[in-house]
């Protein structure tokens, strides 16, 4: 499989990638993007939460508790005071980084339940439903963060894919297939309480027809050909006044 620094390295570049041509396509502001990024980023890490090696997996919580803290509070910047918000940056932080921390180290094995097509679609409407409910995102953010979430994630299952073919020997490891599988039948108590978490989270999940056909549209009316060279050659016209 791929190793730590290329998951971090490649869910960046394809997060950034994608961030830009959403702003290009006037679907997100420049603060918007931003956090697009962030979760594209931490989308290509998340897989590896059921790592059992210290340092990813420490990584992973450490940037998952300070991104939900963070946002949360900005949600909350106009109700409460600088001291209430504290408490609970604090409360949400450190309830993420140790307590889910703790419990996803005793239920989960690596490789398993959390490197399939089920658990990408389950983190992404998970991310859907609480940018909605619990963050009080409008609609189209919420189901971009959902998005981006499941881009990051399906880039880290397709790198381990990826990594399980030995070019060079021209021979297929015993890693192959562990990754891009639809759910994990080593573990099936697990995928099917999995998906039936999925099911009830799809239940509640805020429209997304109106979402997806704007979408549509935007890609449909702006031509982003143009944008890989500068328009009559002129190279970075007006940075420099």
């Amino acid at each position: 499989m791929a190793n730590f620094k290329t998951h971090i390295v490649v869910a960046t570049a394809t997060s950034g990638l994608v961030s830009v041509t959403w702003l290009m396509m006037h679907l997100a502001t420049p603060w918007e993007v931003g956090g697009y990024f962030l979760l594209g980023a931490l989308g290509g890490l998340l897989p590896d939460i059921d790592s059992d090696k210290s340092a990813p997996l420490t990584m992973i919580f450490f940037l998952l508790s300070i991104y939900c803290a963070f946002a949360f509070v900005f949600t909350m910047a106009l109700q409460y005071s600088y001291l209430e918000l504290l408490c609970l940056w604090y409360a949400l932080y450190f309830g993420i980084r140790y307590l889910v921390f703790e419990f996803v180290i005793r239920v989960t094995v690596h490789r398993g339940i959390f490197h399939s097509i089920l658990a990408l679609v389950f983190v992404a409407v998970l991310t859907v439903d609480l940018s909605y409910y619990f963050f009080n995102r409008a609609i189209n953010v919420a189901w971009t963060n959902g998005l981006f979430i499941g881009i990051g994630y399906g880039v880290h299952l397709c790198l381990d894919e990826l990594y399980s073919v030995d070019l060079r020997g021209r021979r297929i490891k015993k890693s192959f297939g562990t990754a891009l599988k639809l759910l994990s039948i080593n573990n099936l108590q697990v995928s099917l309480l999995m998906f039936g978490l999925l099911l009830g989270l799809i239940a509640y999940t805020p429209p997304f027809t109106n979402y997806f056909s704007r979408v549509e549209t935007a890609f449909e009316q702006q031509d982003l050909r143009h944008k890989w060279l500068p328009p009559k050659n002129l190279w970075f016209k007006g940075l420099f006044g």
